[in-house]
């Protein structure tokens, strides 16, 4: 087992606080999954594109839709990537708590959330929110110990994070 830390000092989550995992853990995860999505923000353009390569790699190659907040969604369109919805993050976080809601394509919500490439305090919070008021599982795919996650991949540097990446869209 792997033991992190949250990369925020003050973010504490708990009783209930995320697992690290490394990519086969999980590749496993979103393998298991019935209805995964991955919801990408603003920051999604770091490293010179290599995130937004990646996750369009993660997305194509396990068919999961991406839920495109902020800016993100002129990216997708630019690289002829269909499979996406555009959404503010508080507004997918909100109606993803919502037992009524039918999920992004209408046939139900999904049971894996996978964010990457948004900013740090949305990101805590939505995981804050899904843990607390939902049975829906998540995943931060994150270079950052996210603790109010259900899984997250463990603080590390940039270059292991693209390497992680990488075997996750492999596997």
């Amino acid at each position: 087992m792997i033991y992190a830390k949250p990369w925020v000092r003050t973010q504490q989550a708990g009783p209930k606080q995320a697992k690290a995992v490394l990519p086969d853990a999980a590749a496993r995860i979103i393998k298991n999954a019935k209805k995964p999505v991955i919801i990408i923000g603003a920051r999604i353009q770091d490293l010179n594109g290599a995130l937004l390569e990646r996750v369009i790699r993660l997305a194509n190659a396990r068919n999961i839709p991406i839920v495109a907040t902020a800016h993100s969604g002129k990216f997708l369109s630019e690289r002829g990537f269909k499979n996406y919805v555009e959404m503010g993050v508080v507004e997918i976080t909100n109606v993803a708590a919502d037992e009524e809601w039918k999920g992004i394509d209408g046939a139900g919500k999904p049971d894996l959330v996978i964010v990457l490439g948004a900013h740090l305090d949305l990101m805590n919070a939505t995981f804050q929110t899904l843990k607390n008021f939902t049975e829906i599982a998540s995943l931060s795919i994150s270079r950052y110990f996210m603790v109010n996650a259900t899984y997250s991949f463990p603080n590390i540097d940039d270059e292991i994070w693209l390497r992680y990446l990488d075997e996750l869209c492999e596997r």
